[in-house]
C-alpha cells in the first residue's frame, strides 16, 4: 500500500513562523492555497484528513474537490503556551527555555506530552491503514501537519529521527508498506520519494 503524506498548505501562522498546533483552527491563506494549485500530486484510492481546518482545505484542493475521511488521532499536537507565538517572543519564559533544554524530547509546556502525541499518531495511521485493508484501498493520501508527518515517519522509518522529516507546507512523502504485516504489528516501511516542487509540478 502507499501512503501520500502530506502537509497542510501555508497558513498566515506558518508564514510567520508561529507555533500553530491543535488549539488553533486557522484556515490555509490565499497565498498558499494558489501554491497549492501550482503543484499535482499523486491521486490516491480515498482521501484521509486531520479534522481540523488547513488540513480539509488542503485536502479538498490537491484532491480534486474530494470531502476527506476526518481522523481525529491526526490533530496537530497541543502547543501549550507555545501556542500562537513565535520562539523569539517566548525567549526569556522560564517554562520555555526548560522546555528548549531538554532539545524537545519532553512535553510542551501546558500541552501535550511529545511521546503521547508521537503514539496517538502512529495509532491512528495504524488504524486508517486496517481500515484501508479492509476495504481493498492501494493507496490513500493524509493531510495532515508537520508534527504528524515526522512522528510516524521517526517510528516507521528505522534509524531516522524526528527532526530528519520537517517538510514545508504542501510537501511530504509517500511511504510504502506491507499492509499485511502491519495488521500483524510489523509497522516498518519505506518512503519512496518526497512530495515537492521539484517533482510534482
Amino acid at each position: 500500500m502507499k501512503i501520500i503524506l502530506v502537509r497542510h498548505g501555508q497558513t498566515e501562522g506558518n508564514k510567520v513562523h508561529k507555533f500553530i498546533g491543535g488549539r488553533t483552527d486557522e484556515p490555509v491563506s490565499r497565498e498558499g492555497l494558489e501554491a497549492l494549485r501550482g503543484r499535482t500530486y499523486p491521486q490516491p484510492d480515498h482521501v484521509f484528513s486531520s479534522p481540523m481546518l488547513r488540513c480539509i482545505q488542503t485536502a479538498e484542493t490537491i484532491f480534486g474537490g474530494c470531502r476527506p475521511e476526518l481522523a481525529e488521532g491526526f490533530r496537530e499536537c497541543d502547543f501549550g503556551i507555545l501556542e500562537g507565538k513565535t520562539h523569539e517572543e517566548l525567549l526569556g519564559d522560564p517554562a520555555y527555555d526548560a522546555f528548549i533544554g531538554t532539545e524537545g524530547a519532553d512535553t510542551f509546556p501546558g500541552g501535550e506530552s511529545i511521546p503521547a502525541f508521537n503514539a496517538r499518531c502512529l495509532e491512528t495511521l495504524r488504524e486508517t491503514v486496517e481500515t484501508s485493508r479492509q476495504r481493498g484501498y492501494r493507496s490513500i493520501a493524509c493531510c495532515v501537519h508537520g508534527g504528524v508527518i515526522m512522528a510516524v515517519l521517526s517510528q516507521v522509518i528505522e534509524g531516522s529521527s524526528y527532526y530528519g522529516w520537517n517538510v514545508k507546507n504542501g510537501e511530504g512523502y509517500i511511504l510504502e508498506i506491507d499492509e499485511t504485516k502491519w495488521k500483524e504489528g510489523q509497522l516498518d516501511g519505506t518512503v519512496t520519494c518526497g512530495i515537492d516542487h521539484r517533482i510534482y509540478t
